[in-house]
């Protein structure tokens, strides 16, 4: 689904605010500007979202005040897990989708930051870390479901919305009062209100001489020589008071000579590489392919790995 225009279905600020009405260009109006000249989207109330989308005040609240008509779970595999999805319905995804691109366009986030931000991916944030001798990585256990609605509400505060209209973000892109698994807007945000702990995590980094990187709850170091006594109970200790849990089986320090990995990729080399087993996988898929042996089931999801390995080849020249 591609993003809305910024104006929705108007063609720009002019023929925006003509058509309010004058009860919320006296209220809103001068907060509509200011959000506007930032490149903030302006959904400061629910008649103000109602007015861009052609949708009643009455529709907008009801998908604020009773969220779970307006999305339907499902669950789907992660590892020998599986994740529950809350997905939002056409309606209520096409506002977080508005939402979750124009605030994506507008803010920019720490260069160690590389999940959910526009010309970044989980192969550059590997990249990072290429020569190292060790790495050190912990996981956010249950990164958006904890992710609480009353963090959303002061992060959007934090970078020029008002109290009232942080809360009204919130009540449209929020489910069970946390980030909603599924919403389109709920990546951005995540980076918004994890913002100050980024900072200190790059402030860890320095302290110890070591390489940083963050792919949404993915967080890894990497350095030379040995790994330095300290650094996890500090990295532990920040993301626990900054309200947020590690997830314990998701720990993991390795040095050389055994394998270090990020996302998946070997990083002990100039440039990050496949795993030997990835590669003959790749090689089956290729042979295949070619031999046109591939269910039509399976198809895109045999052409998205080959497509992976190929990128990866591209970053490396």
């Amino acid at each position: 689904m591609k993003p809305p225009p910024f104006f929705i279905s108007y063609t720009n600020k002019k023929a925006f605010k003509s058509a309010l009405p004058d009860l919320i260009l006296h209220k809103h109006w001068e907060e509509i500007e200011e959000l506007i000249q930032k490149g903030l989207p302006p959904a400061v109330s629910h008649r103000v979202i109602a007015a861009l989308f052609s949708y009643t005040p009455k529709f907008v609240g009801a998908m604020a005040n009773k969220p779970s008509n307006y999305y339907r779970r499902f669950t789907i595999p992660k590892g020998q897990k599986r994740r529950e999805i809350f997905a939002p319905r056409v309606a209520l995804k096409i506002i977080q989708k508005w939402i979750g691109h124009y605030l994506s366009v507008a803010l920019t986030f720490d260069d160690h930051v590389y999940g959910f931000v526009n010309g970044k991916s989980a192969p550059l944030a590997a990249q990072v870390h290429c020569n190292a001798k060790w790495v050190y990585s912990i996981d956010i256990k249950d990164f958006f479901p904890s992710t609480e609605d009353k963090k959303v509400i002061n992060s959007l505060e934090s970078i020029g919305y008002s109290s009232d209209a942080a809360e009204v973000i919130a009540s449209l892109c929020c489910y069970n009062n946390a980030l909603a698994q599924g919403s389109p807007a709920s990546p951005v945000l995540s980076n918004i209100t994890f913002k100050d702990t980024d900072k200190e995590l790059y402030s860890i980094s320095e302290k110890y001489g070591v390489r940083v990187s963050r792919y949404a709850d993915d967080i890894t170091f990497s350095g030379q020589g040995k790994p330095p006594s300290g650094l996890a109970e500090d990295v532990k200790r920040l993301i626990n008071d900054s309200g947020w849990n590690i997830a314990e089986d998701k720990e993991h320090l390795a040095k050389l000579p055994h394998r270090l990995k990020v996302h998946g990729l070997l990083v002990h080399t100039e440039k990050p590489r496949l795993t030997k087993g990835y590669r003959n996988k790749i090689r089956a898929y290729k042979h295949l392919l070619e031999n046109d042996r591939i269910e039509d089931e399976d198809l895109e999801r045999v052409k998205g790995h080959i497509n992976y390995a190929n990128s990866i080849d591209d970053l490396n020249k």
